[in-house]
């Protein structure tokens, strides 16, 4: 009878402490979200893809092999082209099937990036996504990612897509490649594209060189070079062609990143520079720089400068001490679609240095829009901003953007 007692007791009070736990539970709020679980693997997204011309090219390759050796548990992202997009460049069934499985491969790997990619997170970052694709070169050479520094320390160059996706659009590069329906895999993701993606081939100085509408612009660049050269007696560094060539290959690494607001000869033209000549008589307004044999600093500067040191970001215009030297300059190569003030209104163009002891360079450009073009002007000027008229020139180092007026600070006089 005590057991049944007791028995009894532990009952109620089980029974009391369910009734205040339920009391002071809160009531659930809103609708329950569904959880669809992704079962699908990348291999059969593509399969039961319509994009037959792009799967004619990966039976054709050796992808499903390179993918097998990267791990069957590594995520990869496909851009992949449809059919219309295989066409249009010239890609037809016909030409795939008589095309060496190595040249596939190179087309292939170009457009699959080396990690998956998580929709909520591209529509939520103001920023590109830099993917590295599965395509490389081994005669580039880059700074390695981990921070790792000391001699022979380098990572082999992987060909990059930056990706951003604004207003169900997706940018590559810059370039816009449609708005059409991504599918989820467990292992990645498939996103079709409505072109056909192109690596980059030539430096930023060779592509400059090579298009015939900046030569102002680089032999007045080369010439500064001279002329600050001969005044500072070499002292004093002053390389237009820094960041826009490859270093040499027994460097630690031979490829920087960066962009630039290439100046062509009609923006020379229209603000009365019929020569180089012509612009380089800038630089007889003010005393031409000095330097002071005590301490090695330099005083003065060249107009010709201020008039284009802003189109490599105005690097040229950070701390930098011939004894002590300057921060590093960070990545600096931007597309089209990042080129906005929530971007880029903090970013640090130069840092302080391995210690931290220098001062840093602030972003000093100030980016808008106008008729539906990207413009940029340094900021406080009040001289008009300059307009993007042609955007996102791909380069192995980062992309041209060409503009229509000097990007010039406040009361510079053209």
């Amino acid at each position: 009878m005590k057991l049944i007692k007791i028995i009894a007791f532990c009952l109620l009070t089980l029974a009391i402490a369910s009734c205040r736990k339920a009391e002071f539970m809160p009531v659930p709020e809103g609708t329950a979200i569904p959880h669809t679980d992704i079962n699908i693997t990348l291999k059969e997204a593509l399969t039961a893809s319509p994009y037959t011309l792009f799967k004619a090219a990966w039976e054709r390759s050796d992808m499903n092999s390179i993918i097998k050796a990267k791990g069957n548990k590594a995520p990869f992202t496909l851009l992949v082209p449809t059919d219309a997009a295989f066409i249009a460049d010239g890609l037809t069934l016909d030409v795939i099937n008589k095309t060496t499985p190595a040249l596939l491969d190179s087309i292939l790997l170009y457009h699959t990036i080396s990690s998956g990619l998580s929709l909520d997170d591209l529509k939520l970052r103001k920023d590109s996504f830099k993917g590295l694709s599965l395509l490389q070169n081994p005669y580039l050479k880059v700074a390695p990612a981990a921070g790792i520094s000391g001699p022979n320390t380098f990572d082999i160059y992987s060909y990059l897509q930056y990706i951003k996706v604004e207003n169900g659009t997706l940018f590559v590069n810059g370039k816009a490649c449609g708005k059409l329906t991504p599918t989820e895999a467990k292992d990645g993701l498939l996103w079709p594209i409505d072109h056909i993606l192109h690596k980059p081939t030539k430096t930023l100085m060779e592509a400059l060189q090579d298009d015939g509408r900046f030569g102002m612009y680089i032999e007045m660049s080369l010439r500064n070079d001279a002329l600050y050269l001969e005044l500072t007696y070499g002292i004093v560094p002053h390389d237009f062609t820094s960041g826009l060539v490859l270093l040499p290959y027994y460097a630690n690494y031979n490829v920087t990143f960066s962009s630039i607001y290439a100046i062509p000869d009609e923006v020379f033209h229209a603000a009365g520079y019929q020569t180089v000549d012509d612009v380089m008589k800038l630089n007889d307004r003010n005393p031409l720089p000095t330097l002071d044999l005590d301490t090695y600093a330099v005083i003065g500067g060249l107009a010709t400068d201020t008039l284009v040191g802003y189109h490599r970001w105005g690097t040229m215009f950070s701390y930098y001490d011939v004894n002590r030297g300057g921060g590093q300059v960070n990545a600096l190569n931007f597309y089209s679609p990042d080129l906005t003030n929530a971007v880029l209104g903090d970013y640090t163009v130069v840092n302080s240095g391995s210690y931290g002891d220098y001062p840093v360079y602030p972003m000093p450009l100030d980016f808008g829009t106008k008729d539906g073009a990207v413009t940029v002007n340094v900021k406080g000027s009040n001289h008009p901003a300059a307009k993007i008229t042609e955007p996102d020139i791909n380069t192995l180092m980062g992309p041209i953007h060409v503009v229509d007026h000097f990007i010039v600070p406040k009361d510079f006089k053209l």
